[in-house]
């Protein structure tokens, strides 16, 4: 009975060990295949990644280029928009230095009559006196005048004195009137152009 028990005994151990090895195996099987799952898992979602950040380098590409293309065109419509700017800078500049000219024209042709409208003021301001000297000396010598015959030649003096009178007085109309002519030729001169583009030069 002692040696079965042994050999019973020895036998459960061996069984013992043998499920446990069994066991391990099983475990370790185990183990593998799911190490063996989840490697596949990562190197799917690696997988994935790798086409997701594909994709995304693709796109990015697609957008630089895009972008570099929006970027050339807005350069070369800037460029031309500048180019036109330009051009109408120099067309502006040459107008405004015709006008500028004009206008330097304007002003010495105006200072030209302003000149002529005071000596002709000064003549008329002489012609004036010498009026009033004539009409003084008209009313002296009608003051003057006791009989008939001074009146007589007196007479013939006032008429004489009121034809220089009336002389002076047409030259002076005469004079006014040349004034006046010249004034509205230089306002005719000035207006002629546009009142913006003397805004413009002012």
């Amino acid at each position: 009975e002692e040696k079965v028990k042994k050999e019973l005994r020895k036998s459960l151990s061996d069984l013992q060990e043998f499920f446990l090895q069994e066991s391990k195996h099983e475990e370790m099987t185990s183990a593998n295949r799911q190490l063996k799952m989840e490697r596949e898992i990562h190197q799917q979602e690696l997988a994935n990644l790798r086409s997701e950040l594909q994709n995304v380098k693709i796109k990015h590409e697609l957008d630089v280029q895009e972008l570099m293309k929006h970027l050339k065109q807005e350069k070369d419509d800037a460029e031309a928009q500048i180019r036109i700017l330009k051009m109408e800078l120099i067309e502006e500049q040459n107008i405004a230095k015709t006008q500028f000219q004009q206008l330097d024209k304007i002003k010495s042709e105006w200072d030209k009559l302003k000149e002529e409208l005071t000596q002709n003021e000064e003549e008329n301001i002489k012609l004036r006196r010498k009026c009033d000297f004539l009409k003084q000396e008209l009313e002296k010598k009608d003051k003057q005048i006791s009989n008939e015959d001074h009146l007589r030649k007196m007479d013939e003096a006032r008429l004489q004195f009121k034809d220089q009178l009336r002389h002076l007085e047409v030259q002076q109309e005469s004079i006014l009137s040349m004034i006046g002519s010249e004034v509205d030729a230089a306002c005719e001169i000035i207006s002629r152009d546009s009142m913006e583009k003397l805004k413009v030069i002012l």
